[in-house]
C-alpha cells in the first residue's frame, strides 16, 4: 500500500503521520492548479506502491480509481498517462471500499492484480462541493475538513500478509437531511445499517474485531453510530472514525477529517502496518459516502448516503 498526504498548515502534527510515504508542504505541490495538485499525488501514489511491490504497470489486470471531482477527471486525467485498463467509480466517500470489494471480486475471476487507488484535495473538494477556500467562508462546527492525500493498494491472489476477508456493499440510505455542512450525521444511519447488517449476516459482534473504523462521520456522524453499537451490544471500546484518528482532536480541526482520502490515508498505512506485524488480527472498514451535488442541494433536495464495509484479516 501507499499512502501519501499534504501536511496541513492548520496542524502541527497527524497522529498518521509517521505512516505516510510521502508528504507535501504546499497545496498547489508547484502545480498550476490545486487539480493538477491532485492528479500529481495520484500519480506519485501510483509510482510509490509499484515501486514498493515490485509489481509493473503492465502486469496490472485493471485499475481501480475513484476521486470527488466532477466525472472523476483527477483519475481519468491521471491514468490517461498509462496503458492499463481502468474501472472508473464514484461512490463519494466511500469509493475506497467499493474500489477494494469490486477489486477483489476481479482478481478472484481473472487471477490478475488490481490497483486499487483514491484521492481527495481539500481546496478542489471545496470548490467543487461547496464554496472556494478563497472566499473565506465561514465553517459551523458540524462542518469537517476535506483530507488532501491518496492512497493505493495492490490486490493479489498471492497470499500476503494482509488478506480481504468478506466485505458488504450497502444500501442508499437517506433520513432527509439536506446540509452540506453535516455531513456526519447524515451519512451515519447508512453507516449504522451496513455494520449492523454485516455483524448479523456474519454472526459476530463488535468484540470480534479488533477495530471498527467508519471513515468520515467525524465527532457528530460518529457519536451516533457508537450509541446504535452500545445499543445494540452494550459497552463497545474498538469503534472509532477515520476523520477522528486522522486529526489530532486537540488541534480542533473543525470537527474532524471528511474525503474519499481520509479511510485510506489510516487504514492503507497505520492500520495496514497493525495487521502486517500481527499487532491486530481483524478490522473493519465501513467507508461511508454522500451521494449529492451541489445542483441537488440547491434544489433543497436531501442527501443519500451509503456505506460499504470491508474486513481484513492479517494472514499468519
Amino acid at each position: 500500500m501507499s499512502v501519501i498526504e499534504f501536511k496541513d498548515v492548520y496542524k502541527t502534527y497527524n497522529p498518521m503521520e509517521m505512516y505516510f510515504d510521502k508528504k507535501y508542504d504546499d497545496l498547489r505541490i508547484g502545480m498550476q492548479s490545486f487539480e493538477k495538485a491532485e492528479m500529481k499525488m495520484m500519480d506519485d501514489a501510483i509510482k510509490i506502491i509499484l515501486k514498493k511491490t515490485k509489481y509493473t504497470i503492465d502486469s496490472i489486470g485493471c485499475v481501480f480509481s475513484g476521486d470527488l471531482i466532477n466525472q472523476n477527471i483527477i483519475t481519468n486525467y491521471t491514468l490517461r498517462n498509462y496503458e492499463v485498463r481502468v474501472s472508473g467509480l464514484y461512490s463519494a466517500c466511500s469509493t475506497s471500499c467499493l474500489s477494494m470489494i469490486i477489486g477483489s471480486l476481479f482478481v478472484s475471476h481473472t487471477k490478475k492484480p488490481a490497483l486499487c487507488l483514491i484521492s481527495s484535495h481539500n481546496a478542489t473538494s471545496e470548490r467543487q462541493f461547496r464554496n472556494p477556500n478563497e472566499y473565506g467562508g465561514a465553517k459551523l462546527e458540524t462542518s469537517t475538513k476535506t483530507a488532501t492525500g491518496a492512497g493505493a493498494l495492490i490486490l493479489t491472489c498471492e497470499k500476503r500478509k494482509v488478506r480481504i476477508k468478506k466485505a458488504l456493499i450497502g444500501k442508499i440510505i437517506d433520513i432527509g437531511l439536506n446540509r452540506p455542512d453535516d455531513m456526519g450525521r447524515a451519512m451515519a444511519p447508512a453507516a449504522c445499517e451496513s455494520i449492523l447488517e454485516f455483524l448479523k449476516e456474519t454472526n459476530t459482534t463488535p468484540k470480534d474485531y479488533d477495530y471498527i473504523l467508519t471513515g468520515d462521520l467525524s465527532k457528530y456522524g460518529s457519536d451516533i453510530v457508537l450509541k446504535l453499537l452500545e445499543k445494540n451490544y452494550g459497552y463497545v471500546d474498538n469503534y472509532n472514525d477515520c476523520g477522528m484518528m486522522l486529526y489530532d482532536a486537540s488541534l480542533k480541526v473543525y470537527c474532524g477529517g471528511s474525503g474519499c482520502a481520509c479511510l485510506p490515508l489510516v487504514s492503507y498505512g497505520y492500520i495496514f502496518n497493525q495487521l502486517s506485524e500481527g499487532k491486530i488480527n481483524k478490522v473493519l472498514l465501513c467507508a461511508t459516502g454522500a451521494l449529492m451535488n451541489t445542483t441537488m442541494t440547491l434544489q433543497k433536495e436531501s442527501i443519500p448516503a451509503i456505506c460499504h464495509v470491508v474486513e481484513l484479516e492479517s494472514v499468519k
